[in-house]
């Protein structure tokens, strides 16, 4: 478990059964019985109390609470027992593992002042020592009722003389060496009430009191102007804001406001101190509701032996991390191991034929201080509660990937990038940004990730369908063309052998009558072939099916781990079978239509008519026999009757594959009209991501995307078909910046790729006219006639086809707003580098999802903007993890980094290396002493931090 700060549910004013009003069993003797009480009754009690004490903290931990102070009126009795329970029930959930169920308790006391008059609980650190604690109450004033007793004694106020106001009273407590800085004071700020310090006239006492933070009794006011003095937004009352905590005032032995009035406090320590910085940070600290925490995090990095800094296991906290020591120390090595561990990439621009700076640097890095020692790096990545274990070999650079209960299996970097994505920035990459488009593309993009990769499979799925109608298109085409032709020749053949059947001589008028009805029997020929084409047709379409079926239904899995609904889907999977089953069935009685015995009624009809044939046949030859003088032309109707059989037959086939064909016209508009859908969809996706970019970066940035269609593709490839036609490159860009400037560019690129179509398909028009197709945008672009003519030459339909469905790209372009109330825009490549840095840093910091690492940001950000980032600090991460390193204190204590780490030479003289010296928060003593001590402006961030808050 990480050593940072985590939320726990905690109500700071709990209740024992010694409290005057408590109601249930009070565990004590009445004052006349106190003086009786022997030694054994005494342990008996103690015996009862301590059980009371295990019910309690079942009840206090059944309603969801984490820690609790008990802070009886002017006593600490019983806080005694409860914390003694309260540590040996954690120290034994802590060896079974079941931290989830260990109770934090405070020790406090409940106090009522007389200056100003008013109430507040005192909380001292967890493990405030008991002797301490009756020495505190004695200090103060206050004279503890016997331990024994059942209840305390009516409270009184203690006197002025002794604690003259909130001031005095922290001046008091410090001059304890073994309380000072172990404590912290929660005046009473109901709205209204005797104990309260927010009723009128007391504002002077608000506005001098040094508390950080206040309490409630049960729920806070919703009233404006209440919340508005506590938030700091009231003048008279000294624009001090306090850290507000709702608490239970629970008084039942049945603890029934457990867990009702709470609140959600972010510590790393249970301490005084860590409830003060609480209250220092209430914006990132304090919750009155469940808080937010990122779901996606690298829970930790463990690499197995590197040069610098040996072998290490580092632990993240889920929220924001800070690496922080001396320059060379190890800070941006380690953030480079998770990057290297993840796989993650600089995204390389332009035609770069060598590695960029940065990846060449990292390669280096891995190369001299891991691989030089095989080193291992591991690491342990979140994703909604389901582990994922990467470990990445620097020698073998073998990659292997465990999710949650699997085994590890081997992978690619690019698997890993796709599973567990990271964004990231080196040193000074973010002001390095601004002038490469592919990385300010990737922030209008990666969010939407998902959604462009879904679209682009959309696109492919539909290309592969457009193409297949396409060509079935032309194949249809050069199907009826062919059938054109055919009939064409047909009708010759068929009128030449009439022709010549007529001018037959020495034919008697019965033989004449058998050779004219040969054409006939070449007809029924035809017929009886059609039957037996259609009937072979579905015949192998049921072949078809049933080998389809084979892979069908898909097995419903109905074991209790996947379905809630078992017995539904029981049922369900029960009729799914039974209805491929009758699928199935129905298709074997299909198939069975065309066995021998169902087949006999069609083989019985077509015999007939072949006996009818045989005979024909027969008295046809001898009809032809006994004409000597026209044999010749009897020999060239016999060729021309077989050619003629051979058309009929050919135009029978091709018919039959028209039938398969069906439409596919239709089919290719119903696919294109799709492809133009993907492609408006992609680009109103992006244009909505843009929008939620400039949001994001607070208005500083602005994107356009529609007017930006990147046709560098297309424009490759139609170069490349038109090699060889001289047809200059400046009419090709003259047509691309055609497309680009219109106003709505994809469906002006259809209209280009409808006019290269009509080329394309010019030459397969049998009837092809003189005049090229009419090409209104070619015209207007420059293209002559004799360039049209070249391009149909050159172009064919699978050039044609391949050009159409070029997947679209858009390049946005950038703008930087100079004035947000003017809308002054500049191109984003025109704004200084820390603007640009500070920009997209800020949009970094609004969007919510995958771990945010970057090594110094303050390098590339605009100093005027830090105090802007870190309130941008505290929102983000509750949507993301962040991972920084840095030399700015500000960034790290006002920014409230939830986990910081202390990176150092392990020899200061030597500097050969590293080690990582300390983990924590900032409440914690050490780390608050290594940011003062190392980094640039430690003690004044700490000082930055007291001074906002009056304190």
């Amino acid at each position: 478990m990480n050593k940072g700060a985590k939320f726990y549910k905690c109500d700071f004013q709990v209740h024992s059964p010694r409290d005057i009003a408590w109601t249930g069993n009070r565990f004590g003797m009445k004052s006349p019985e106190l003086e009786q009480l022997t030694e054994e009754e005494k342990s008996d009690l103690i015996d009862k109390r301590e059980q009371f004490c295990k019910e309690y903290l079942d009840k206090i931990r059944n309603s969801g609470l984490n820690a609790i102070a008990m802070t009886d009126h002017h006593d600490v009795t019983f806080v005694k027992h409860l914390r003694k329970v309260a540590n040996d029930e954690n120290e034994i959930f802590e060896l079974t593992g079941e931290t989830e169920k260990m109770i934090t308790v405070f020790p406090g006391i409940e106090l009522t002042i007389s200056s100003p008059p008013s109430q507040a609980i005192l909380i001292l650190d967890s493990d405030f020592s008991d002797s301490h604690l009756d020495a505190v109450l004695n200090f103060i004033g206050i004279f503890p009722t016997d331990p024994f007793h059942r209840e305390t004694l009516p409270t009184d106020q203690i006197p002025a003389e002794l604690i003259k106001s909130f001031k005095d009273l922290y001046g008091t407590l410090d001059k304890l060496p073994y309380c000072k800085g172990r404590y912290i004071i929660l005046p009473n700020v109901n709205k209204s009430g005797q104990h309260t310090v927010m009723r009128n006239g007391y504002k002077d006492h608000y506005k001098s009191m040094p508390c950080v933070g206040g309490y409630v009794d049960k729920d806070i006011s919703s009233d404006a102007g209440y919340l508005n003095k506590l938030n700091g937004g009231d003048v008279n009352y000294g624009n001090k804001s306090l850290g507000l905590f709702s608490t239970s005032d629970n008084r039942f032995e049945d603890g029934r406001y457990f867990g009702t009035y709470s609140t959600w406090v972010k510590w790393a320590e249970p301490t005084a101190e860590a409830i003060r910085q609480a209250c220092l940070a209430k914006e990132s600290r304090i919750s009155q509701i469940l808080p937010e925490i990122p779901q996606v995090f690298i829970e930790s990095i463990d690499v197995t032996a590197s040069k610098f800094l040996g072998s290490f296991t580092l632990n993240f906290n889920e929220q924001y991390n800070a690496l922080i020591g001396g320059r060379g120390t190890g800070k941006s090595t380690i953030l480079e191991y998770v990057r290297w561990g993840l796989c993650d990439q600089t995204v390389k621009t332009g035609n770069y034929e060598e590695l960029d700076i940065i990846q060449k640097r990292r390669d280096t890095l891995i190369t001299k201080t891991l691989a030089a020692v095989d080193g291992e790096v591991r690491i342990t990545m979140l994703k909604n509660n389901v582990k994922h274990i990467v470990k990445r070999d620097s020698s073998s650079r073998e990659i292997l990937l465990k999710i949650g209960e699997g085994d590890f299996q081997r992978v690619s970097e690019e698997d890993i990038r796709k599973v567990l994505p990271i964004q990231s920035y080196s040193q000074k990459q973010l002001s390095d940004v601004g002038v490469k488009t592919e990385e300010l593309k990737r922030f209008i993009e990666q969010p939407i990730k998902g959604t462009l990769e879904g679209i682009s499979y959309k696109l492919d799925d539909t290309n592969v369908k457009l193409r297949d109608s396409y060509n079935q298109l032309v194949r249809k085409k050069r199907v009826q063309g062919e059938i054109t032709n055919f009939g064409l020749e047909g009708s010759s053949i068929s009128g030449q052998v009439k022709g010549i059947r007529d001018s037959l001589k020495g034919i008697s008028p019965q033989d004449q009558i058998v050779i004219d009805k040969k054409s006939k029997y070449e007809s029924e020929k035809t017929i009886i072939e059609n039957t037996e084409t259609e009937l072979s047709l579905f015949e192998e379409k049921a072949d078809d099916l049933l080998e389809l079926l084979k892979l069908y239904p898909e097995p419903i899995d109905t074991s209790l781990e996947n379905v809630e609904n078992q017995e539904i889907f029981k049922e369900l999977d029960s009729v799914v079978k039974a209805k491929f089953e009758k699928i199935k069935k129905t298709t074997e009685e299909l198939k069975d239509v065309f066995s021998e015995s169902n087949l006999k009624e069609y083989d019985s009809v077509v015999e007939k008519w072949k006996e009818k044939e045989t005979a024909f046949n027969i008295q046809y030859e001898a009809a032809k026999g006994k004409s000597k003088l026209s044999q010749d032309q009897l020999t060239t109707i016999k060729t021309l009757e077989d050619r003629l059989a051979e058309i009929n037959t050919t135009i029978a086939e091709r018919k039959s594959v028209l039938k398969e064909l069906g439409n596919p016209e239709d089919d290719y508009d119903k696919y294109k009209t799709l492809w133009k859908d993907s492609h408006l969809e992609k680009v109103s996706t992006l244009n909505t991501q843009a929008t939620k970019f400039t949001e994001l970066s607070d208005g500083l940035i602005k994107a356009e995307v529609t007017k930006n269609i990147n046709l560098q593709v297309f424009k490759e490839k139609l170069r490349s078909i038109l090699e060889g036609t001289r047809i200059r490159e400046d009419r090709i860009d003259a047509l691309l910046e055609h497309i680009k400037t219109n106003q709505d560019p994809i469906i002006e690129f259809i209209a280009v790729t409808d006019e290269l179509r009509l080329l394309a398909e010019f030459k397969l028009d049998e009837e092809n006219p003189d005049d090229l197709p009419v090409t209104p945008i070619l015209d207007s672009t420059g293209f002559t006639e004799d360039h049209k003519y070249k391009i149909q030459a050159k172009i064919t339909t699978d050039d044609w086809l391949q050009l159409s469905i070029t997947e679209l790209d858009f390049d946005p372009e950038f703008y930087y707003t100079t004035n947000n109330e003017l809308g002054d825009e500049i191109p984003f490549r025109d704004a200084s580098a820390g603007q640009q840095a500070t920009a997209l840093l800020t949009v970094l910091l609004n969007q919510p999802g995958i771990p945010l690492l970057i090594d110094q940001p303050e390098d590339d950000i605009d100093n005027r903007a830090i105090d802007n980032i870190i309130k941008s600090i505290w929102e983000a991460k509750k949507k993301r993890q962040l991972i920084f390193t840095s030399h700015n204190a500000n960034l790290v204590v006002n920014g409230d980094a939830e986990l910081v780490i202390c990176c150092d030479y392990k020899d200061s003289s030597s500097q050969t290396r590293g080690i990582i010296k300390a983990e924590g928060a900032i409440d914690n003593n050490i780390i608050k002493s290594e940011i003062t001590s190392v980094m640039e402006g430690g003690e004044k961030a700490f000082r930055l931090r007291k001074d906002k808050y009056g304190f």
